[in-house]
């Protein structure tokens, strides 16, 4: 992958702000690096912004399957689809937090790294500050 806009070596705040927004989107979903995103005039916050925003989405689409598959076996009394909701949901909580995890240390780092397995739903950087 191509790094745009590296901060430089010796500068540490945009390596701590990157860092910190794959961190807000623990806490925030997808909100916090939209935001951040919309708001910053830095290309390189904007991509790890981006690359946030992209697993934040694919979180939510597979905390909603797993959230589907408990709901149908609560409904039908069908305990077999039952086990697929706690399974999924736990692949997606440990996934979340060790690619958190990978992505904070290789901001501090001054690198962008890609969740490996999100969808690329938001490609470009590019936010129309209109409304």
């Amino acid at each position: 992958m191509e790094n745009k806009s590296l901060p430089p070596a010796d500068s540490y705040r945009p390596r701590i702000f990157a860092a910190a927004i794959h961190l807000l989107a623990l806490l925030t979903w997808i909100i916090g690096p939209l935001v951040v995103m919309w708001l910053s005039q830095s290309d390189y916050l904007k991509e790890h912004a981006r690359h946030a925003a992209n697993w934040q989405l694919t979180f939510g689409i597979g905390m909603y399957t797993a959230g589907f598959f408990s709901g149908i076996a609560i409904i039908f009394s069908d305990f077999r689809p039952a086990i697929w909701g706690p399974i999924i949901g736990l692949i997606m909580l440990g996934g979340t937090l060790l690619f958190t995890a990978v992505a904070v240390v290789r901001a501090l780092q001054g690198k962008v790294w890609e969740y490996p397995v999100a969808f690329r739903i938001k490609e470009t950087t590019s936010v129309s500050r209109t409304f």
